[in-house]
């Protein structure tokens, strides 16, 4: 027992005091989360997101394949986790090297474009469309679907295995890519309609999917969110209500990772969008998460994913490490003695 009474505490030792009950009363590995509940099938942009102080962590399904992003903005680097092949790759996320990463995009996409066009006297782009030229004549129903379409992937799936599991006339596998070229000797789809009889269609009239966006502001679990829908025609595909980062009412350093994470996807993605004429047409938003999203099918909602935010949940630091046992991904160069005849017979063989 101690016989001496305990002095009266100092003002700045009774604030020292005070701020350490209160560090101690949070958890060490406080995070907020962001996760979508799914009433029926309903695919979302991510089905979780982990913020807490400099690191976070997004988990997504992405067609049936399970992968995670790592960020680690203390040591400016971010991570993709592969979990099915238990891999990942490593980028760099600071500025300088998120404007290296996207220019290395854009420079691919003019190599293949120079490589597409010595190999068959046609660009990328030409070959795409020649492609979904002989995609349309083999299944009529994706003259109605953009590349944009939330169905097209699946469909456009399908196509591929009719195409190649019906012979033509010859008897050889249905259209691939290098096999339309090759049967046109290199024209384009355009090219080609320009021989056509008098009366035919030149080109597929494509009927690309719209989006409209709701006028007025919604509040959903009190927070504001724009309605936003994708039709196919007058066909309703999928319904979001859209909320800015800043709306979703983030505590402090949950909020400037969310709008960090923002602002590196974008810069990722700018070279490869610079080229494409779709992007630029495309009216610039501030980056926005849907609060709530109806997926239809067949004219009918098919199934809905709410999002959920919970603040101050304890988590594992090892949440945003890298796994044991995963592997660098290695990217191995295309093999530089390879003739353009070789890999225009390859493509035909993988067709």
């Amino acid at each position: 027992m101690n016989d001496f009474p305990t002095p009266p505490a100092r003002p700045a030792a009774a604030a020292a005091r005070a701020l350490v009950l209160l560090l101690l009363a949070c958890p060490a590995g406080a995070a907020t989360l962001l996760e979508y509940t799914h009433e029926g099938p309903c695919a979302t942009d991510f089905e979780r997101m982990a913020l807490s102080g400099l690191h976070a962590r997004i988990d997504m399904d992405v067609e049936g394949s399970t992968m995670s992003t790592l960020f680690d903005d203390g040591e400016q680097l971010m991570y993709q986790l592969m979990h099915d092949t238990r891999n990942y790759m490593t980028l760099e996320s600071d500025d300088d090297g998120v404007d290296f990463t996207s220019d290395v995009g854009r420079s691919v996409l003019l190599h293949a474009d120079k490589q597409a066009q010595a190999i068959t006297g046609s660009s990328t782009a030409q070959m795409i469309e020649a492609y979904r030229q002989a995609q349309v004549a083999a299944c009529p129903e994706m003259a109605a679907m953009g590349m944009a379409d939330p169905d097209y992937a699946d469909a456009a799936l399908r196509c591929a295995q009719k195409m190649a599991s019906a012979p033509s006339a010859t008897g050889d596998r249905a259209d691939a890519p290098g096999q339309v070229l090759r049967r046109r000797g290199g024209r384009t789809a355009a090219s080609a309609g320009r021989d056509a009889p008098a009366g035919a269609d030149a080109a597929v009239k494509w009927s690309t999917t719209k989006t409209e966006r709701g006028a007025t502001a919604e509040t959903i679990d009190g927070r504001s969110c724009i309605r936003e829908r994708i039709l196919r025609g007058d066909t309703v595909l999928r319904e979001d209500c859209l909320a800015t980062v800043e709306s979703l009412a983030l505590e402090p350093r949950a909020a400037r990772r969310l709008a960090r994470i923002a602002k590196v996807g974008a810069g990722l993605g700018a070279g490869i969008a610079s080229l494409q004429p779709e992007a630029a047409r495309e009216p610039a938003r501030p980056p926005s998460i849907s609060l709530e999203r109806v997926c239809y099918r067949d004219g009918s909602a098919s199934g809905r994913a709410r999002l959920r935010i919970r603040t101050d949940v304890a988590i594992e630091a090892s949440t945003f490490e890298l796994p044991p046992g995963y592997e660098p991904l290695e990217m191995a160069p295309p093999p530089s003695d390879v003739s353009p005849e070789r890999l225009l017979e390859q493509l035909e063989q993988r067709g």
